[in-house]
């Protein structure tokens, strides 16, 4: 008689399971170990920095960084930065970490913010890898904040 786990099924599926959240269970993305160097406190520093981990940009979880397999996770408050995918609604907490741009600058400044920020991306000026925790380029995060505040203002003439 077969088993309907044979060793190479389970092995897919506990590789599958290290990609969510410990806490919310949502899917989590891969994030460089040079972001989490960058952006641990001393103490997050010292607890160690796991080889795969992955953000969870759920908004009301508090884990921000985890990686299942060690297990470990990181929490805001071990990071040296606020993370805007927590604070989606805080206008004081960056969106770009590079060229300090929060949803209060962004909506202060208009589509402009955007465009100066993809001018000093082109111009090789950003450091996202080390200063965003996504560890990626925040252009995405900019744009979603434009559409909103820019949605709020025809909301609010109405």
């Amino acid at each position: 008689m077969s088993s309907c786990c044979s060793d190479d099924n389970c092995r897919v599926e506990a590789e599958s399971a290290s990609e969510f959240c410990p806490s919310c269970g949502s899917k989590g993305t891969s994030v460089d170990l040079i972001t989490l160097k960058a952006l641990l406190t001393a103490d997050g520093l010292r607890r160690g920095v796991p080889p795969a981990p992955r953000l969870c940009a759920t908004a009301d979880c508090p884990v921000v960084y985890f990686d299942n397999a060690v297990p470990i996770v990181f929490r805001e408050y071990e990071l040296t930065v606020p993370v805007h995918a927590k604070h989606l609604d805080d206008v004081l907490v960056p969106v770009c970490y590079c060229f300090g741009y929060t949803p209060r600058k962004i909506r202060e400044e208009g589509e402009i913010a955007s465009k100066t920020i993809t001018a000093e991306v082109k111009a090789g000026h950003c450091a996202c890898e080390v200063k965003n925790p996504k560890g990626v380029c925040c252009l995405g995060d900019v744009a979603k904040v434009e559409r909103r505040l820019g949605a709020e203002l025809v909301a609010a003439t109405r």
